[in-house]
């Protein structure tokens, strides 16, 4: 006599489950099915709950297979079942191969499909000139600037979110037991109760602590176990970051920086507003471009070592273009949809003292 392990006999339920689920999938059942399908339940009362995973799950995939090829899967598993309808399976041994391996590959796939969903975070995009909050699982919240991509993953014990490129704000609720933490390329700013902004920039992560008190690790080795080395003011210091000042990090080297910032001029980005103060044009550029579909590029690396300071309109490129070379001695040269700032050789001014306040 052939034992069935209670392994084997669950997945056979499994395989069982499956069936059944596409079969109702398939524009319900006959009655003569029907009945099969009652007296599988009555066979042991673990069958029905193992059912209602099953179309859980189908339904699960239905709501995200909107895709072509998933689709056409679907499909595909539908009419290998109607084939094998002459099969007529009624009892686990008589079952046709063809549908133990068709059930076999739905609960796996469903099963893989589902966890592998559940492990990845969730994705906030805006896209140029667009602004957007979201309200996070905890009750917390992020402010998104343009051209911003924002990855958050909540786990029991802590609060993960990436900031993969632009800047968002965080207003975040308190929670002592659960870090909530933000990862800029190779640096981590850590916080449980408090609100600030990270910026991603080319070769440099940005801070700006507006409330509360948060930490800036190092997280190279993928470990937020040393903070890194900051300066107040030009001086070493050993203290977190605190309340109107900003932290810029080198993402090229170990340089951090830490000074006082303007409140005022710091929430500008929110109300539409580009703020540089003795800015190098490499930077103001790259913002500038955040929130403009018709982009700016600088043509000459003299252009890049320039600095400007003044109050521009997001979005406003143009206004933007004729600020700096009013002053600074640069032209602009526009070519297939974009915009190319070089040295002008002409009689301007080398060293000017910013570009004036526009709005």
């Amino acid at each position: 006599m052939t034992m069935i392990s209670p392994d084997d006999r669950l997945d056979t339920a499994r395989e069982q489950a499956a069936l059944w689920c596409m079969r109702l999938a398939d524009d319900g059942l006959p009655p003569a099915e029907q009945a099969d399908l009652q007296a599988w339940f009555e066979a042991d009362a673990a069958h029905r709950g193992l059912l209602d995973d099953a179309v859980t799950a189908w339904r699960a995939i239905e709501a995200q297979a909107a895709s072509p090829g998933l689709i056409a899967l679907r499909r595909e598993a539908l009419e290998d079942l109607r084939r094998a309808q002459h099969g007529r399976w009624a009892r686990p041994g008589r079952r046709p191969a063809l549908w133990a391996g068709l059930a076999a590959g739905l609960v796996v796939a469903v099963g893989a499909g589902l966890a592998w969903r559940a492990s990845l975070p969730d994705v906030y995009r805006t896209t140029e000139g667009e602004r957007r909050i979201v309200e996070l699982a905890d009750g917390s919240r992020a402010s998104l600037d343009s051209a911003t991509v924002l990855k958050v993953k909540y786990e029991s014990g802590r609060r993960r979110l990436w900031l993969d490129s632009g800047r968002a704000k965080f207003s975040v609720t308190k929670d002592p037991l659960r870090p909530f933490s933000v990862a800029a390329g190779d640096k981590l700013v850590v916080a449980t109760g408090t609100v600030f902004s990270v910026e991603r920039l080319t070769g440099q992560m940005r801070v700006v602590l507006y409330e509360g008190h948060v930490a800036v690790l190092d997280d190279k080795t993928g470990r937020a176990d040393k903070a890194a080395p900051v300066q107040i003011d030009g001086a070493p210091a050993d203290r977190l970051l605190t309340p109107d000042h900003e932290l810029v990090s080198s993402t090229k080297t170990d340089a951090t920086v830490v000074s006082q910032l303007d409140p005022v001029r710091a929430k500008a980005w929110e109300n539409g507003q580009l703020v540089f103060q003795d800015e190098p044009m490499d930077l103001a550029v790259e913002r500038v471009n955040r929130y403009a579909r018709d982009k700016l590029r600088i043509g000459d690396p003299g252009v890049a070592k320039l600095r400007i300071s003044g109050v521009f309109t997001s979005g406003d490129t143009g206004a933007f273009v004729d600020g700096v070379t009013a002053v600074l001695p640069v032209h602009a040269v526009a070519a297939n949809g974009v915009t190319v700032l070089k040295i002008d050789h002409g009689e301007k001014n080398s060293t000017p003292a910013g570009v004036p306040s526009t709005s």
